[in-house]
């Protein structure tokens, strides 16, 4: 008998050993954004009214002329989830958006950085502060 629930508790082990260290991981990582935010919401709270109306400006228009391809990208996840019949062609969309999703938060990051260092206030970070 003790034999018999000997592999069950293991499993049951080693899955709560390894959802412990996912969860200490995140909250590292969540420390870590949190800590970067603070950051530049203290940078950010020494502009002058005018470098702050240049960062607004610079951030809107990059929303309102991506706003055509954030349309779209939603619009063609919708297609490809809705044509999906299996799980991994699920998957697959869910994939393709997340990249689609990053490129576009990336070009993003570039236009944001650049006025950024116009002003004189450092780049933003990656999202993940130990992305390649």
């Amino acid at each position: 008998m003790s034999t018999a629930l000997l592999i069950p508790s293991i499993a049951l082990t080693a899955a709560t050993l390894q959802q412990s260290e996912v969860q200490a991981q995140s909250r590292f990582e969540r420390r870590i954004q949190e800590r970067i935010e603070k950051r530049r919401l203290q940078e950010e709270s020494k502009l002058t009214d005018t470098q702050k109306q240049q960062l607004f400006e610079a951030r809107r228009d990059w929303l309102l002329s991506s706003y055509d391809q954030r349309l779209a990208l939603l619009n063609s996840g919708q297609t490809c989830l809705e044509s999906a019949q299996t799980f991994d062609a699920g998957k697959t969309c869910r994939e393709k958006q997340r990249q689609a999703r990053r490129q576009l938060l990336e070009q993003s990051r570039q236009v944001m950085n650049s006025e950024r260092q116009r002003v004189g206030l450092s780049p933003l970070r990656p999202l993940k502060p130990f992305s390649v």
